[in-house]
């Protein structure tokens, strides 16, 4: 079976729901006793008869590690090549994240939290959740299952079961550990599909074949058919007697994706009438076969319906008339205005019969000459609302404009279905009400939308211009509820340390406290020159330094300075600088930063060896979001890079930067930007020794030095974790780094805070005047 790399809605589901459930399960069973359910269970399943014992340790290891490759074998053994490939990455990222989890939860096997467990087998490590076992019991079982069909299913899943209850029966595990596994072997699964590719709809021509044959209808030829099919997989049949049919298939998999697009339409939209989703695939074409036969009857050209097949797997076939006929989005050469207009009149004759199309986009639209055919109606609906008819309108007028000019669109629109019909689109033009295809023609063609308005307008010149408020939940709406949910979060616990800064500062050292403001105003003139730098001088030096403090405020919202990067991009665009040129200018000059970084450890660290490798483990220790967010950008990082555009678009940047850093050395800029870099952190470093003086440590220049090494591990810290500035984890990083270095704790802490101060929380407000006052000046 060929395989596709567009991961499924019901995959992304998967994934988010296994990876969801495993946190909450963890986070509730973490540092707490078991529940009185799960110590009751235990008990059960712990004092079964003795005689159960042995069959039980005999089906347990089909949950141990030699399993994984045991199955593996096996599949190879029976040429199932993708199927061993697909086992041994399930079962190994289920016991490696099993041991992972583990570690990070740290909750004891039952015999150190229950009184009376009996053993019934050696139990080895002292750290039970999850089960490793039942993990990858669930790895190879879900793999197994989805592989062997229907008949293999239930039998695949009481081994999980019985697994499960074996490691509980023996000892070895809690109820609650032995569902962690399931989880982990969950998520396991789905990494894989999602790394490994989705099998699509069934593609064997010998099934299609068996399952036409079913019907009475004898195939002498049999061949695929290109196109975007929305999960189905289309075929061109002929038959022995000559004729030719088209046959589109659909797997089970595609309910969950109706499912999900259903659910998602109904909470992001509103007034969403759609078809409740599909039990399977043979309903979804009962459904389409429905509405068939209803536009045929109301003289709808749409091919003739021929008959509705299930093949095995839950697969379901329609098999229609064959048109000779292209989509409108691949036919070849201009569209006659006669096909378009036809369109137009096909459409007009579904809504007077009642009927809505749903899915009008381009590829559901064949064109044959002068005439056109529709295609595609699974998500149609009979008894359609105006609103419903409105938006079929919109999307054939943005299908249609995306080959003809609009002016000749809505003319043959207007003339077929009305002016009223067509105007009553109007509050629907918008890119929210299109589909994903609609909106693509857009991309190609900026400024579709407003042609199409003023072309209506032009016809209905009474009719208001105003936009329906179609959408419920906006990608906007979410992001700000999630940055302030974020913020009151992290900054109310903050308020504390803010009030004892002031409190310090006010009994400084005067001349200090001012030292530390002027070093941390220094990095914002600083990184204006490196990215004036970056930009070979296109940017006015004192612009860029308000870039650079606005970005100070973007900062507070976004997690490894993100939102400066961000920022910085917008106004290099702004200033007229092309959107790969700017990317690689702001790619440079962080690249600059990692360079004056690497070029400072390596003159600080051999004069601090000791306490340096100490201030390494301390923060690692101490960071433990650090990790996370290393591990959550690795993860997203890989999956980004299984798709093939983004690795084109990875090279191509790296290819630009490289050519970017040869055009700096060529006009000898390399060595003043990195200069200035390197003058950047050692600003940072200076600020930290400075307010260490503020808090009344003696002067000792010995310390400079060390000083410096903490704040360039500080910041790191701060880029690196999955907080807004580093929150939290840079001012553990910073203060166990100067109490390495002999400061004592009282005036570390207060070091950290006085330097904090200055470098986080001061320069939000100048950034957030900075900011209002480049959007004024149309600069971002």
């Amino acid at each position: 079976m060929a395989r596709t790399h567009r991961p499924a809605p019901a995959l992304l589901v998967d994934l988010a729901a296994s990876a969801a459930l495993l946190v909450v399960l963890s986070l509730a069973v973490r540092h707490r006793p078991a529940a009185l359910w799960e110590r009751d269970l235990f008990t059960l399943l712990n004092r079964l008869p003795a005689g159960v014992t042995p069959a039980l340790v005999v089906v347990m290891q089909a949950g141990s590690y030699p399993a994984v490759f045991g199955a593996a074998v096996v599949a190879g053994a029976l040429r199932r090549v993708a199927l061993a490939r697909d086992l041994l990455l399930a079962g190994n990222l289920g016991y490696w994240l099993a041991i992972a989890v583990r570690a990070a939860v740290a909750r004891e096997r039952p015999a150190a939290l229950l009184p009376d467990v009996r053993l019934h087998e050696a139990v080895t490590g002292a750290l039970g959740y999850p089960s490793g076992h039942v993990a990858v019991a669930t790895a190879l079982c879900l793999v197994a299952a989805r592989a062997g069909g229907a008949r293999w299913r239930r039998p695949l899943w009481a081994l999980i079961v019985l697994v499960a209850a074996a490691r509980v029966h023996v000892g070895a595990h809690l109820p609650a550990d032995a569902v962690g596994g399931f989880l982990v072997g969950w998520l396991a699964v789905s990494l894989t599909r999602l790394a490994a590719g989705e099998v699509g709809p069934d593609r064997s021509a010998a099934r299609v074949r068996r399952s036409l044959a079913g019907h009475g209808l004898d195939v002498a030829r049999l061949e695929p058919l290109a196109g975007d099919a929305r999960g189905s997989r289309p075929w061109r049949a002929v038959t022995a007697a000559g004729r030719r049919l088209f046959v589109k298939v659909t797997g089970g998999e595609q309910r969950d994706a109706d499912w999900v697009y259903t659910l998602y339409r109904r909470l992001r939209y509103r007034r969403v009438a759609d078809e409740p989703p599909y039990v399977d695939a043979k309903q979804k074409y009962e459904h389409e076969a429905y509405l068939i036969l209803l536009a045929r009857r109301a003289g709808v050209r749409v091919p003739a319906l021929v008959a509705t097949a299930t093949a095995p797997g839950g697969d379901a076939l329609l098999v229609q008339e064959f048109v000779d006929a292209a989509p409108l989005g691949g036919t070849p050469g201009p569209v006659p205005l006669a096909a378009v207009a036809d369109a137009c009149r096909q459409v007009a004759l579904l809504h007077r019969a009642g009927l809505a199309h749903g899915d009008l986009r381009a590829d559901n639209i064949l064109v044959g000459g002068r005439t056109a055919h529709l295609v595609g109606l699974g998500r149609g609906t009979d008894d359609a609302r105006a609103d419903q008819r409105a938006r079929d309108v919109v999307e054939l007028l943005v299908a249609l404009a995306g080959r003809v000019h609009p002016a000749a669109v809505v003319e043959a629109a207007v003339a077929e279905l009305g002016p009223a019909h067509v105007a009553d689109g109007l509050p629907y033009l918008q890119r929210p009400a299109l589909s994903r295809a609609g909106r693509a023609v857009l991309r190609r063609r900026p400024g579709l939308l407003d042609q199409l308005r003023a072309e209506i307008l032009r016809r209905c010149p009474d009719r208001a211009d105003r936009l329906a408020r179609i959408v419920r939940i906006t990608p906007r709406g979410i992001a700000l509820v999630l940055v302030l949910g974020l913020l009151v979060h992290l900054l109310l616990p903050q308020v504390g340390q803010v009030r004892t800064a002031l409190h310090l500062i006010a009994h400084a050292d005067p001349a200090a406290v001012a030292g530390t403001l002027l070093a941390s105003a220094a990095t914002f003139v600083l990184s204006a020159v490196v990215l004036r730098l970056a930009v070979a001088d296109r940017v006015p030096l004192g612009e860029a330094t308000v870039v650079q403090v606005a970005a100070s405020f973007a900062n507070r919202l976004a997690p490894g300075a993100v939102g400066g990067a961000a920022l910085s991009l917008r106004y290099l665009h702004q200033r007229g600088v092309g959107g790969a040129e700017a990317a690689t200018a702001v790619a440079v000059s962080r690249l600059a930063g990692v360079v004056s970084v690497a070029a400072l450890l390596a003159v600080l660290l051999p004069g601090t060896r000791g306490p340096a490798g100490a201030l390494t483990n301390a923060a690692a220790g101490r960071t433990l979001p650090v990790l996370l967010g290393v591990v959550a950008v690795l993860l997203a990082a890989a999956v980004a890079l299984a798709a093939p555009r983004v690795r084109r678009r990875g090279r191509a940047a790296l290819a630009r930067t490289r050519a970017a850093l040869r055009a700096l050395a060529r006009r000898q800029r390399l060595a003043r930007l990195v200069a200035a870099s390197v003058a950047l952190s050692l600003a940072y470093g200076v600020g930290l020794y400075l307010a260490l003086l503020a808090v009344g440590h003696h002067l000792d220049l010995r310390l400079l030095a060390p000083a410096i090494l903490v704040c360039l591990v500080g910041e790191g810290v701060a880029t690196a974790a999955p907080t807004p500035g580093g929150l939290g984890a840079t001012e553990a990083a910073l203060a166990s780094g100067l109490l390495l270095y002999g400061v004592a704790a009282d005036t570390a802490v207060a070091a950290v805070l006085v330097y904090r101060l200055a470098t986080f929380w001061l320069p939000a407000l100048p950034g957030y005047v900075a900011l209002r006052a480049l959007l004024r000046r149309r600069l971002l």
